[in-house]
């Protein structure tokens, strides 16, 4: 990019960088297990309980994440424009991941939504919300305020409310919040992935391998 171009760039997207989105995102993820540990303790609930660890756990994570790739896929390719429209407006949410977005970034942000989203949403507000109006009531509200929190646009935030219920009935089912971590962290790598894939198809992110050869430029 130009000089002239980043200078006509709005501020806010230069403000926003990968690296600034990746500590903010870590930070976010420490406040959610916190809270979500919290809201565990007050429930009643002994916190050595929060998250436990066995082989089983880990393969049902697993298979949650691999049945919603699995999923997406098939929606995705059996309506091309939708999958595209999908990703047009989640252009300027996830403006901040740039043309160049490593394996790593990609696993690390996914970790932190995976992990930090599911201490608070399911381990947190579910269970406590569980305790008070019963399950499927606290399976839709926190899975309404998961939805909500992301300020995406209507149809984004519809989707992350089913979502959101899914995980949250795999949670009840299970009783498993390791397999919940596990499913949403390994479906967000793919979706990551995909994602950034689309926006430099789509061009909504300079495409890196044209940047450094211009004559490559259609």
């Amino acid at each position: 990019m130009s000089n002239i171009e980043e200078a006509n760039e709005p501020p806010a997207k230069r403000q926003v960088t990968l690296g600034r989105a990746m500590v903010l995102l870590a930070l976010q993820a420490g406040g959610m297990i916190a809270l979500g540990l919290w809201l565990w303790d007050w429930s009643g609930r002994a916190s050595e309980r929060f998250v436990t660890v066995s082989p089983s756990q880990v393969l049902q994570g697993l298979a949650v994440g691999g049945a919603l790739i699995a999923c997406a896929l098939a929606i995705f390719r059996g309506i091309p424009r939708l999958g595209e429209k999908l990703v047009r407006m989640q252009a300027e949410t996830y403006g901040f991941l740039g043309p160049r977005l490593g394996w790593p970034a990609i696993v690390f942000i996914s970790l932190c939504a995976g992990v930090g989203e599911e201490a608070l949403f399911r381990g947190g507000f579910q269970t406590l919300l569980g305790d008070i109006v019963g399950v499927p009531a606290g399976i839709a509200l926190s899975s309404a305020v998961f939805a909500v929190i992301h300020l995406g646009k209507p149809v984004i935030t519809a989707l992350l409310f089913v979502v959101g219920a899914m995980f949250g009935v795999v949670y009840w089912l299970t009783e498993s919040l390791l397999a919940v971590m596990i499913g949403h962290a390994l479906y967000d790598i793919w979706a990551l992935r995909f994602l950034h894939r689309e926006f430099l198809r789509l061009g909504l992110v300079a495409d890196p391998s044209r940047l450094a050869n211009p004559a490559r430029r259609s």
